[in-house]
């Protein structure tokens, strides 16, 4: 039975059924009053359902089409297909926080999907191959390079830098971060370092630099929710350090590479070595090694841990091996679809078992017990991300309720405008858009055209370049270009603020640079949205012969006939049109003026450092939250100014508006972080995002929810005194 039933039941006896009608208002007040007292005395109940339920959904990969499919375990079926990439992709997913973020190892190319709208809202080019490592840590995103031995703390919305890279001087072995938020790197030298992003100097801040001995290029990091475990198999040492009982121990040295658990709790740490056939357990304070292969597991992949028990996938057999903290069979092997490599996926506490080509998967309930999946869905609709949204259909406006209506014959109404055919590459013209002019979105971009500029026999590289597009409600903040044809990866998508680009398509092993057919689609994108495409087709020219066919010689030829010039007639040309209105004086949209953040609380204060065409803009400027509507006025030359912020991210920048008003340009953003100071289970701080208020959720504080709970009951009681009186001077009449 929970606290809430009991306590209405309690309210429920206070009273008779005496009465019953004129008693529901007193009721129904301590009904509610007990209500809300129950949630603030359970601190992590009432009040935080708004932030804290899941949306019960799981994304998995599908390497061989380059997709990530939303799969619903209720159901076991698929909901959504969204193409990331190219086919046959090396995909890393990681969701987290609200986020869905995807790597494709084989190219590296990051992608941020904005799950609000399925749209992909940012993009970033990192190292192909293994170098590369997304994290997610409490609201931030992290790009660790470990070849190149830095870590990015990158807006995990546009994926642009904020602030300084972090630099270790040399190459990195691992970076993980734990659930506090804390940033771990272990370089190849074997030092140990925990790091913080600090928002006042707006860099990372390094706590503590520790040498573990024996650890090297190969050592690996497994998080827990404090600290992290250092497995140095190569020199055979093991060592825990910020979990609050630390551990070291030393074991048998394993050659070959460490596939670690993506996180555990510290008391159970499991890692495979798949050229040996073994997996480590690091269980308590003791040091394990287990031999799968002699359990048909000849090549262990990357293991996980759930419900106390060790999963290890066994590769290019499709089924997985499951341990318990002694080393030994915990169960029997789980069986996947297919024969390929299974891969563990944790989410909304299940496990996923995803074998990438299989028709289907397997989920692990939190009981043990396993189920069907269906992952590849052939009817289901797959979905671009790089897509136009929809506009949203305005309100009609309000009826004037003193005006008579009255309706006139052939009173013509609002059409659709439409766009001027705009030539394509080869000359025809594209069909003509329609365009709602209500819509706040920008028009077509003009005269998209492509141009060869360079060629190997591995690549290719074209110009792309348009007009500029005709603003909607607010001005062009950027184009989104896509090109697609039969080039490696088959699609290649780029966000720009100019009106030109370069693409560099990757062709080996197709004959694309040769001959091949590319797409492209320009979109123009403000604040109310994508508008329609300008699109073109252009034909890869033929590579030029090095040795010309030779002239052909034609016999008898006669001599050409000498023709009389024509009669030219001057006649005065009409004068030109006059030149356009110049445009309003605006400094560079996306430029970095913000350069800082420091403060707490609700109020922060920014360091800006305006480019020379922002400090002598001869408009005005504002400091905006995006995400809440805030804004402050402030100089274009200024180096300081404060915003107001609530908690989850705010999205800030640094608004320019024409000296002729009318139009207005943004800088690039800051995403500001504030954390709910609600303490949860363990002593942590909760990250509870605020939701705003037209999203239709708030979230009340303990106290104010005792205030209103005692408010309410103290209603109910005088409510109900009165009822008594009128009952008892009704018995007395």
């Amino acid at each position: 039975m929970t606290v809430g039933s009991s306590a209405a039941r309690f309210v429920r006896r206070l009273f008779t059924k005496r009465g019953r009608g004129r008693e529901s208002a007193s009721f129904g007040a301590a009904a509610l009053g007990v209500l809300l007292l129950a949630g603030a005395a359970l601190g992590n109940g009432i009040s935080r359902t708004a932030v804290e339920v899941s949306d019960g959904l799981t994304w998995l990969g599908d390497e061989q089409r380059g997709e990530v499919v939303q799969v619903n375990p209720a159901s076991g079926r698929p909901e959504t297909r969204l193409r990331v990439s190219g086919a046959d992709a090396l995909l890393d997913i990681t969701q987290k926080d609200g986020m869905l973020v995807v790597l494709d190892r084989r190219n590296g190319q990051i992608t941020v999907i904005d799950l609000s709208t399925l749209l992909a809202s940012g993009r970033r080019q990192a190292p192909a191959g293994g170098s590369s490592k997304v994290l997610l840590a409490v609201g931030r995103l992290y790009i660790v390079d470990r070849a190149g031995g830095s870590v990015v703390n990158a807006d995990p919305i546009t994926l642009a830098d904020i602030g300084a890279p972090w630099l270790a001087g040399r190459p990195l072995a691992d970076a993980v971060t734990d659930d506090e938020g804390v940033l771990w790197v272990v370089d190849h030298g074997g030092n140990l370092r925990a790091l913080d992003w600090s928002d006042e100097d707006n860099r990372f801040v390094e706590k503590s630099n520790r040498p573990v001995a024996g650890a090297g290029p190969r050592a690996a990091l497994v998080p827990h929710r404090q600290g992290v475990t250092v497995l140095g198999l190569e020199g055979g040492v093991v060592l825990q350090d910020g979990t609050g009982a630390d551990v070291r121990a030393t074991t048998a040295r394993q050659p070959g590479d460490v596939l670690a658990a993506q996180t555990s709790p510290s008391g159970l740490v499991p890692a495979s070595i798949p050229e040996n056939g073994t997996v480590v357990l690091v269980s308590g304070d003791e040091v394990l090694r287990v031999d799968v292969a002699g359990l048909g597991c000849a090549r262990p992949g990357r293991p996980a841990v759930f419900q106390d028990k060790i999963y290890v996938p066994c590769r290019g057999t499709g089924r997985v091996v499951v341990l318990n903290r002694s080393g030994g069979r915990a169960g029997d092997d789980v069986r996947t679809g297919g024969s390929g490599d299974p891969q563990l996926v944790f989410d909304d506490g299940r496990l996923f078992i995803n074998t990438p080509g299989a028709e289907t998967g397997v989920i692990v309930d939190a009981d043990g017990k396993t189920r069907s999946v269906v992952i590849r869905s052939p009817e289901l609709q797959v979905t671009n991300p790089d897509r136009t949204p929809p506009p949203s259909p305005p309100s009609p406006p309000k009826p004037n309720p003193h005006e008579p209506t009255r309706t006139r014959p052939n009173q013509p109404t609002t059409a659709p405008v439409e766009v001027s055919p705009v030539p394509t590459e080869s000359g025809s013209p594209a069909p003509p858009t329609s365009v709602d002019p209500r819509a706040g979105v920008p028009g077509v971009p003009p005269g998209v055209a492509v141009s060869l500029v360079s060629r190997t026999a591995a690549e290719i590289t074209v110009a792309v370049g348009w007009g500029v597009a005709t603003a909607g409600a607010s001005p062009v903040s950027g184009y989104a270009v896509e090109a697609s044809g039969a080039f490696t990866g088959g699609s290649k998508s780029v966000q720009v603020t100019g009106t030109s680009t370069q693409l560099t398509l990757p062709c080996e092993g197709t004959r694309f640079c040769q001959n091949g057919r590319l797409d492209v689609a320009v979109t123009a994108v403000n604040q109310a949205g994508r508008g329609a495409a300008g699109s073109t087709v252009w034909a890869v020219p033929p590579p030029a012969t090095t040795n010309p066919p030779p002239a052909t010689t034609v016999p008898n030829t006669p001599p050409p006939t000498t023709v009389a010039p024509p009669v030219t007639t001057t006649t005065t040309p009409p004068p030109p049109p006059p030149p356009p209105p110049p445009p309003p004086s605006l400094p560079t949209a996306g430029a970095v003026v913000i350069t800082g953040v420091s403060g707490s609380g609700y109020t922060r204060r920014l360091t800006m450092a305006p480019p020379a065409d922002w400090a002598g803009h001869n408009g005005t400027c504002e400091v905006v939250n995006r995400t809440w509507d805030y804004a402050e006025p402030v100089a274009c030359s200024a180096t300081s100014a404060t915003i107001t912020i609530e908690e989850g991210i705010n999205s800030v920048v640094i608004r320019a508006h024409a000296a002729a008003g009318g139009t207005s340009v943004d800088s690039a953003s800051r995403s500001i972080r504030m954390l709910s100071t609600e303490p949860c289970p363990g002593g942590r701080v909760c990250q509870q995002p605020k939701v705003a208020s037209d999203q239709g959720a708030t979230e009340l504080s303990s106290e104010s929810l005792t205030g209103a709970g005692l408010g309410l009951i103290a209603t109910a009681v005088l409510l109900r005194v009165g009822v008594r009186r009128r009952e008892d001077e009704d018995e007395q009449r």
